[in-house]
């Protein structure tokens, strides 16, 4: 049975971003809220078994405490979890979320029946974007990805759109959806999240509007799209600006 180790942070709202990519260095693949209120916010990620979850949640004190910001470090908490307990658990967590206008981000396996249907509850008709994380970040519930579907919603207009760390898929699912025949390109580092990508994109019915890989912003061809969008922190986002900016058509 596979065994992981679930780090669970309790920290202040405004010092989630510098958890978050304190994690990533610590060599997290991804992140989810597991709990928020108005001024704190729970984080877990998840490590192999046989990664030291008290070398991580040092490290975590260490840099907080050396950022004069331990008063913002409220609990750390690590337990064990089987693999199938992980996925059950983000199988109740993860309700279908309304975003912005036009979108409904819902489960794969709990998918709203529209207006017309005789079968089922009644939803007001939106365009449903299938997602089923996996181990990949990107549900639709957190704050940073309403606001790049949101984003997208707004000014997506069409053309050649780059998601640099997909995660789920869920921003290219997202756009192809919202702009049909449009151009999406959709990578990721992580080998796993690219499969994931894949398999949401064929529950969405897109693979054949999206193209999904791994790879880096700094890989692909120079001004070759219309729109990037990047779900990252903040740092991972300033030391690969060029790169983006570069990925843009002039």
């Amino acid at each position: 049975m596979v065994i992981w180790r679930l780090i669970s942070i309790t920290v202040d709202v405004e010092a989630q971003e510098i958890l978050g990519c304190l994690l990533f260095d610590l060599g997290a693949t991804g992140l989810i809220t597991l709990e928020e209120t108005a001024g704190c916010v729970t984080l877990g990620t998840y490590y192999p078994e046989q990664t030291d979850p008290t070398y991580i949640t040092r490290a975590v004190r260490s840099a907080f405490e050396a950022d004069g910001r331990l008063s913002a470090l409220y609990g750390l908490d690590v337990t064990s979890v089987p693999d199938e307990d992980w996925m059950q658990k983000w199988k109740e967590g993860f309700e279908p979320t309304e975003v912005g206008r036009r979108l409904l981000i819902s489960p794969s396996w709990q998918v709203p029946v529209q207006p017309g249907s005789r079968k089922g509850p009644r939803t007001p008709s939106r365009i449903i974007i299938q997602i089923d994380p996996g181990m990949a970040f990107g549900t639709g519930t957190h704050e940073t990805t309403k606001m790049c579907l949101e984003a997208l919603e707004r000014y997506w207009k069409g053309g050649r759109l780059l998601d640099v760390g997909t995660g789920t898929g869920i921003l290219g699912i997202a756009a192809a959806k919202l702009v049909p025949k449009s151009k999406v390109m959709m990578i990721d580092i992580d080998p796993q999240a690219v499969q994931i990508a894949i398999e949401n994109a064929a529950i969405n019915g897109v693979s054949d509007s999206v193209r999904i890989k791994q790879g880096h912003a700094r890989d692909q061809a120079r001004g070759a799209f219309d729109v990037v969008v990047a779900n990252l922190t903040a740092e991972v986002i300033i030391n690969m600006m060029a790169d983006l900016a570069g990925c843009l058509a002039r």
